[in-house]
């Protein structure tokens, strides 16, 4: 099995972005976001040639646990031009409905973010499964902690200065020094201002990589607290104590949400290529249907897997 994970709205949020706010539909509906993700979607498809495919999605009709937990994580994404947030908004049920019409995967639970979703069907069908390979799509850097023996992070170029990269145990060793289980304790010292999460204030990423890597987690910095040399570090770090343990908690991924899920409803196989067809050209996508003959070819090589399921 080689199973794709979208992390979709930060595909969502990337595609309001890239493409202009006024591309729009003959009949005047707003499809910037739409067509952002699904090209977004149907390349990644085709760049990785998955056997399965999910869609991670936010929880809608809840707040965060970890909102609940510290107030104001977040609290500094500002939120755009009202009239922009609108057509924004506008487009999230429009993405939802075109997974389900072309019959793609996508899970969500209540309270979580899908930075949760996305690690607890990593981690599910990685340990189910130790033999299979799992993607996850996402620039976004608190997913690397999820990285292990065949689990990897794609994270996708932003140009002109970030390429993309696929991210293993390997590569994550060589960017950081440490491994990406510790990743959760680097962020518990060192923070992360797009979350508002604290961390240790006065701590930044060379002391903070430093300290991970001599002591290991953040538990062991503390219980030997004696042993660091630096004054001035290990006053910050009893200063910062409650705030140090509070960020290891926003910042650790959930991998153990109890979700009831098929993995072979997320078959590529089952993508419908010909209803895709028809919802393309009802936005207007024409653009992409060479995707979707691409796609249609995957389907094909894939057959003798699939055609259980059909």
């Amino acid at each position: 099995m080689k199973l794709l994970i979208i992390d979709t709205f930060y595909f969502l949020h990337r595609s309001f972005h890239a493409f202009p706010i006024e591309m729009q539909t003959s009949k005047g509906e707003h499809t910037n976001v739409i067509f952002g993700f699904t090209q977004s979607l149907l390349n990644a498809i085709l760049q990785f040639n998955p056997t399965h495919v999910v869609c991670a999605w936010e929880s809608e009709d809840q707040p965060s646990f970890r909102k609940a937990l510290y107030p104001k994580y977040q609290i500094n994404r500002k939120s755009g031009d009202p009239e922009e947030e609108m057509i924004f908004k506008d487009q999230i049920p429009k993405v939802a409905t075109l997974l389900k019409e072309l019959n793609i995967v996508r899970l969500f639970e209540n309270g979580f973010e899908g930075d949760d979703i996305v690690g607890t069907i990593s981690k599910k069908f990685s340990e189910e499964d130790p033999a299979s390979e799992i993607v996850i799509y996402t620039a976004d850097k608190d997913m690397l902690q999820l990285v292990d023996n065949n689990i990897s992070v794609f994270r996708p170029s932003s140009p002109p200065f970030i390429k993309s990269k696929l991210v293993d145990e390997k590569t994550f060793f060589e960017d950081y020094g440490f491994s990406s289980k510790q990743m959760i304790d680097y962020k518990a010292l060192r923070g992360d201002p797009s979350d508002n999460i604290p961390g240790v204030y006065g701590i930044g990423d060379k002391t903070a990589k430093s300290l991970i890597i001599k002591f290991g987690s953040l538990e062991n910095i503390y219980e030997n607290i004696d042993k660091i040399e630096k004054t001035g570090v290990r006053n910050k770090l009893l200063k910062n104590r409650e705030n140090a343990f509070l960020s290891k908690q926003l910042s650790t991924i959930i991998t153990n949400i109890p979700i009831d899920f098929d993995i072979e409803n997320a078959n590529i196989g089952l993508i419908d290529t010909d209803r895709a067809v028809n919802v393309f050209e009802k936005f207007e996508f024409t653009s992409l249907f060479n995707r979707l003959s691409s796609l249609k070819h995957l389907q094909m090589n894939l057959m003798p897997d699939i055609s259980n399921l059909i």
